[in-house]
Formats: structure tokens, C-alpha cells, sequence
């Protein structure tokens, strides 16, 4: 898979291309779908696949959001789309506030189809584009009846109702429903980060933790409470159960800790991936540190119980 940077790459590009766009946050079973769409009209028209995206996510310059709202990084997303097998060509382009003002005439006909030829553009039912995202794939339609353009619409993937989206997902997290956010992702909602040194309280307690300095804070964080995670250490798998919040029996700041269930190594100044797999209970603030153990022994307990397919 090649990977683009900048509107000068379209000089890069091949021009015999079948082309998506969109900021696909998260890549979920709806971007998949999307991905295969683009795979199979590839192949028809033996042109390679090319996923024009944004950096950042348009949302975090035009709502002047900061932190804690997307679901992927642009390097998570990458691979995400490499593992899928379908991308054969990505293009990140600077999304600025300069770009942002571009008509969604102009973005398609100034900057997709003036710099590459496709053979078809494919597109999610729901794709806006463009200043104010005014574009739509109405427009689309419009504006590829005067080229050799094929245009090709996506229908929503629907699970249990409702239609997969990533404000749907980031919903779910926000919530905590990390089992269901996961559903709709395809795969286990996770964040990454390094281990700092903490009070060593865990360890006093008989579960020693490792607490985290998240890394991405641009992707959004679980609602506060007690997880199962499965936690990535050297490439190696371990269960765990993982803390966000405050400890509010010792009156603390807000942290992130995990405690990984058979497992004496020293993880100090490492990376972690940790995956959630369902969230046991909110944070309590118990009367002392002896019913503080006995619930850590019950979550401990609750998460070698869960069902062996939750975690795969």
C-alpha cells in the first residue's frame, strides 16, 4: 500500500484510479463496506483503489475540538485500511482553513478530477463534501455526468437497526458501551500509551498496576469506571482489567491504570495497546482500602469468567 501526502502527490498517483473519499473515522463495518465496493469496481475497471482522506479529521478544525473525540489516529486508520486488504493508494490531504472554503463544485471538479482521471468514485448514501459540507452525492451525480466518471452510492450497513456510523460509535464509548461500540467497529475500540510511574499504591494493594500516559488524546476516552481490556505488551497478549477515573478512595486525579492478570514484569517507560472488551462497573469510593481488595479480587474473578468470545 502507498501512502500520499499533499495535493502535489496526485503527480504521484497513477491516473487510472477508482477513488473513495472521506475522513473514515474509526474504518468501522460502514467504511468496510464502503472498502469492498471500491475493491470489486477496481477490478472491473483493473485500475487500482485510492482513498483520498483528510488530515486533521475536518471536525477538529471547524468545531475547535482538541481532544478526546475521534476514533482513530491517521496512523491507526492507515493500517486499519492495509489490514483490510482493499487500499492500494492513500492520499492525506492538509485539511486548513484555506482548504475548508473550497465550493464542493470546485473540491471535485478543481482538485479530484482536474489532477487524476477515475474510473469510478465511490462514495457512502450519506457523503457530504466541500465548504460548509454542501456537497452531497446528488451534486456528485451531477457533476460526473459530464465526464467518463462512474459514480457508485453505498448503502448503510445496519446491525441490529440502527445504521453504523462513527457518531454512533463514539456515542457508545462515550457511554462506556464498549461491547456494543465494538460490534459496530469490527473490532476492539483500543488507545495506546506509555507507562509512567505512579504512587505504587496497586502493588500495596496485591494488584499492581501500570499506569498509563495516554498518548493519542485526540481519540476519545471510555466513561469513567472499571474495564476488561486485553492489553498488547511486546507483541505478546495479556487480560487485564484496566481503571479510568479519579480513585475516588484516595482522592486523586484523573488517571488511566491497568493491572494485568498473571503478569510480574517491569513495564515501566513501555508501550501499551489496550483493547476494551466490556466495562464491569462505575468507579466506588469505598471505606477503606480492605473492601477496596475484596471488590478488585470480585472484578478480577468477573473477567477469567467472561465468555472466551468476547475476547476474540
Amino acid at each position: 500500500m502507498n501512502i500520499y501526502y499533499g495535493l502535489d502527490s496526485f503527480k504521484k498517483l497513477k491516473k487510472n484510479l477508482t477513488i473513495t473519499i472521506g475522513s473514515f473515522d474509526g474504518l468501522h463495518r460502514g467504511h468496510l463496506k464502503v472498502l469492498e465496493r471500491l475493491s470489486l469496481e477496481a477490478k472491473e475497471a483493473s485500475s487500482d483503489t485510492c482513498v483520498i482522506t483528510f488530515e486533521p479529521h475536518p471536525r477538529m478544525l471547524l468545531s475547535d475540538v482538541t481532544e478526546n473525540f475521534l476514533l482513530s489516529t491517521l496512523q491507526e486508520k492507515m493500517y486499519l485500511m492495509e489490514e483490510s486488504g482493499f487500499v492500494d493508494n492513500i492520499l492525506a490531504i492538509p485539511f486548513d482553513k484555506s482548504f475548508s472554503l473550497i465550493s464542493s463544485t470546485d473540491f471535485i471538479e478543481s482538485v479530484i478530477l482536474k489532477n487524476t482521471t477515475p474510473s469510478a468514485i465511490i462514495v457512502g448514501y450519506d457523503t457530504h463534501f466541500g465548504r460548509n459540507r454542501m456537497g452531497d452525492v446528488t451534486l456528485l451525480n451531477n457533476i460526473l455526468r459530464n465526464y467518463k466518471t462512474k459514480i457508485s452510492i453505498v448503502e448503510p450497513e445496519m446491525i441490529d437497526g440502527q445504521v453504523v456510523s462513527s457518531s454512533l460509535i463514539r456515542k457508545h464509548i462515550r457511554f462506556g458501551e464498549v461491547s456494543l461500540a465494538n460490534d459496530l467497529l469490527g473490532y476492539k475500540y483500543f488507545l495506546q500509551g506509555h507507562v509512567v510511574r505512579g504512587e505504587g499504591r496497586g502493588a500495596l494493594l496485591g494488584f499492581p498496576t501500570a499506569n498509563i500516559e495516554f498518548t493519542d488524546r485526540i481519540k476519545i476516552l471510555p466513561q469513567n469506571g472499571v474495564y476488561a481490556v486485553s492489553v498488547i505488551y511486546d507483541k505478546k497478549e495479556y487480560r487485564g482489567m484496566m481503571n479510568i477515573g479519579k480513585r475516588p478512595t484516595f482522592n486523586e486525579s484523573l488517571s488511566m491504570e491497568v493491572h494485568l492478570i498473571d503478569f510480574n514484569d517491569n513495564l515501566y517507560n513501555k508501550m501499551l495497546k489496550i483493547s476494551f472488551i466490556k466495562r464491569l462497573r462505575d468507579e466506588v469510593k469505598f471505606g477503606s482500602s480492605d473492601e477496596l481488595i475484596e471488590q478488585l479480587k470480585k472484578d478480577k474473578e468477573k473477567i477469567k469468567n467472561l465468555k472466551e468470545a468476547l475476547w476474540h
